[in-house]
Parts: structure tokens; sequence; C-alpha cells
């Protein structure tokens, strides 16, 4: 067996997995299809960041077979329709469940079968109207009446969801190779690889940039980012980015991100799972793992400091 030292110049493999609910929220969901043939989604969703916006579009562009140009998505506005709290683990799952929805009522007043491409200038043009309007709620499973009463107040459901006869989740695994520095000794993260099973990918590059971010993240979790709290009176000392020590480009190595892309259809009719919370999930354990392998030395605390090696 390597002694330590050797170890610290082979560098180290370490693997972690990572599980998450798929939750889902009610939400609210009108589209309004107009004679020049553009449709505009207006969802009650919040976009942080994780995408949304994009994945809305093309479900609305893919299920009527038209141009992204010509569908508009209003989000986080609450003068077109109400919010339920918007988070990482179920705001596009649950704005894509309540658009879907939308889209089969649309196609029901546009008079057009339930799939395939759609003419939608002609058909507005064919109901004697300017503009045709379709609206869905849609909630997740178990979920009381009540929890959409409190959607249209811009309150957070009071349960749920339930799933009695499935379990809903998604799941991610890091592999992680690290090299440690023998002199500090100090680690560096060289590669990961990241694979996720979050049901059909609802917009590929966004995932992929969540995933990313979600890692990078976890580098700094388990290496730099820490809060110091000062003893005698509870405030963080280094409570700016001078002194809290996150990422930079120098700190990342490769990052490779893969997707099962597989549907679950059992969770709602997208085949859409979550892809929030999970990407972050397993990312500090799985670098802890690597250090273990090329160290000789279990850390037992985050982050992994030069003295916990020594």
């Amino acid at each position: 067996m390597l002694d330590a030292r050797a170890r610290r110049h082979a560098g180290g493999l370490g693997v972690a997995a990572g599980a998450y609910p798929a939750m889902t929220v009610p939400v609210l969901a009108r589209l309004r299809a107009g004679a020049d043939g553009g449709v505009v989604a207006e969802v009650g969703g919040h976009e942080m960041g994780q995408g949304m916006t994009t994945a809305l579009v093309r479900a609305v562009a893919g299920d009527l077979g038209i141009g992204a140009e010509s569908v508009r998505v209003v989000v986080g506005d609450t003068r077109a329709v109400p919010h339920h709290l918007t988070a990482g683990a179920w705001g596009t799952n649950s704005t894509l469940l309540a658009v879907h929805a939308a889209l089969r009522d649309l196609r029901e007043r546009l008079r057009v079968p339930s799939e395939g491409p759609v003419d939608v200038a002609a058909a507005v043009r064919a109901t004697g109207a300017e503009e045709v309007v379709a609206e869905a709620v849609t909630q997740g499973p178990g979920q009381p009446p009540e929890a959409i009463d409190r959607m249209r107040a811009g309150l957070v459901a009071p349960a749920g969801p339930d799933y009695p006869d499935h379990v809903a989740f998604s799941f991610i695994a890091h592999f992680v190779e690290v090299r440690v520095e023998p002199a500090a000794p100090r680690v560096r993260v060289s590669r990961v690889v990241s694979v996720a099973d979050c049901g059909r990918v609802a917009s590929p590059v966004t995932a992929d940039a969540q995933v990313r971010g979600a890692v990078v993240w976890g580098i700094g979790a388990a290496l730099s980012e820490h809060s110091e709290v000062d003893p005698r009176y509870g405030g963080f000392v280094n409570a700016d980015l001078a002194d809290y020590v996150i990422p930079v480009n120098a700190d990342v190595g490769g990052i490779e991100v893969d997707f099962i892309d597989e549907p679950d259809f059992t969770l709602n009719p997208m085949g859409v799972k979550t892809l929030g919370e999970v990407a972050l999930v397993g990312v500090a354990p799985a670098i802890a793992n690597a250090v273990f392998h090329a160290t000789g030395h279990r850390p037992r605390r985050l982050p992994i400091r030069i003295e916990d090696l020594l």
C-alpha cells in the first residue's frame, strides 16, 4: 500500500451520488394566440437563472411546431398571472406542467388536432377573433384544493405533493479527480464528470449550465467557502468577497456533463423531473472521497483545510 506522500503524488479519484425529490406546486398558465401567428405564454413562475424561460419557449414552440421567435414568455410578473413561490427544485417542472395543460386547451379552442404542427395564424383567423386565449391551473398530486387558493394569493402550498404509487426523485453521480500538492498539501480538482437523471431534459443548454454551476459551487463548499463567526458577538467577520473565498477560474479544472435523458411519465405527461438542488448534491462528498484516495486522510469536515491533511 502506498504511503500518504506517494498517494499525494499519484492524485486521487472519488465518486458520490445525490438524490433530491421531484417537487410540484400549483401554477397558472395562460396562452394568448394571435392572428399574427405569435403566442404569448403568461406563466406563474420566476426566472432565477435556471433557464425556465428557455424551457417554456421550447415547450410551446415544439408542441405547436412554430419557431421560437414566435413565442414570448412572461414570467415573474404578478400583473399577468398569480404566482406561487418559485424554487430551483420545482420551478421549471411545475410551470411546464401548467403550460402543457394550457396547450391542450388552446388546441381545443383553435379546433386543431391534439398533436402535430399548427398554423396558428390561420387557426386564430378561422375562429373570427383576433386572439384566442387558453388557460390552465395545475398542481401536484395529493395537494388540497386550498393550495390553488394560496397560489392565487401568492402563498406557498400547504402540503404535498404526495405520490402514493411511486417515488419521485432526480438523481446524479459525480466522478472527481484531484491532485494534491505534496509540499503544501493543497488540493486541486483537475476533473469532474457529472451524470444526471432528471427525466426528459427540457432545455439541454441550460441544464448543462445548471450542473456546471453546481459543480463549481461544490468545489467551493469542499475546499474554500466558510463563514467565520465572531464568538463574542455572533457576527460574520468575513462578510464580503475579499475574505469569503469562492472558487475562481484557476480553481476549476475540466467539467464534463451528461444526462440519461429518459422521460419519466409516472411524474407528469412531459416526463420532466427536476434539476435544481440535485445538481449540487454529492459534489463535495465526491471531492472528499478523492482526497482520501489521494492522501489516506479521511476528511471529516468542510471545507477541507491544509491542516486536515498533515
